[in-house]
């Protein structure tokens, strides 16, 4: 079969151009895509971020819930945030029940029987649980974690932490964000510990290190 001719050639091209744009002009506009909304961490911090806790609120609501105090010691630092985070969560309706170290026993050991105990959040009071919570937690992580006055060296996103200056340990594993000082843990700074830690839990905010400041 012969080819078309030069002049039935452009004709037959012009043809089908015109056909792809009137097809085109009938086909339906793709629908828009959702634009994302306020900035990057607005609604959820990822794990692992220090940021500032958000006021407190006063009607912190835990009806119901239990909650379980790793005690590494029996010292006036360890006594006091055990006292703040016991008196902040029972106002707030959770009970609470402590697992001091006693006797021959360990941190692991007091750690093992909180979680044990099946409570909704273990918190581990003080510095001296840090390298236990650091190991252990990473095997648990249907189970929600909160650290008073000390922080993980590698966060994961079940174990929330709350420091301040002078409460910033890392454990053993790292070194801490600044000197340690028993002087800087006061009821009045444990007890803001303690509200902001269990109100960021209860809100989802979990796995992030909430800094108190100064």
């Amino acid at each position: 079969m012969l080819s078309p001719s030069p002049p039935r050639r452009a004709a037959t091209l012009l043809a089908t151009v015109v056909a792809l744009v009137v097809l085109s002009g009938c086909a339906p506009a793709p629908a828009s895509l959702p634009q994302p909304t306020g900035t990057a961490y607005e609604q959820m911090p990822v794990p692992g971020r220090t940021i500032a806790p958000e006021s407190p609120a006063a009607d912190l609501d835990l009806s119901g819930q239990r909650i379980a105090l790793v005690l590494p010691d029996q010292d006036a630092a360890t006594q006091t945030m055990a006292d703040a985070i016991s008196a902040t969560a029972e106002d707030a309706g959770a009970s609470v029940e402590a697992f001091p170290v006693e006797a021959e026993d360990t941190v692991d050991d007091a750690f093992a029987a909180a979680v044990e105990s099946a409570p909704e959040i273990v918190v581990g009071v003080g510095e001296g649980t840090v390298d236990v919570f650091s190991y252990e937690t990473a095997q648990r992580l249907e189970q929600q974690f909160l650290l008073l006055g000390g922080q993980l060296p590698e966060p994961t996103e079940n174990v929330t932490a709350v420091i301040w200056s002078g409460a910033t340990s890392r454990g053993s594993g790292a070194p801490a964000d600044g000197d340690s000082d028993s002087g800087s843990i006061t009821l009045t700074r444990a007890a803001e510990a303690a509200a902001s830690g269990l109100e960021s839990v209860q809100a989802g905010v979990v796995g992030v290190v909430l800094h108190l400041g100064d």
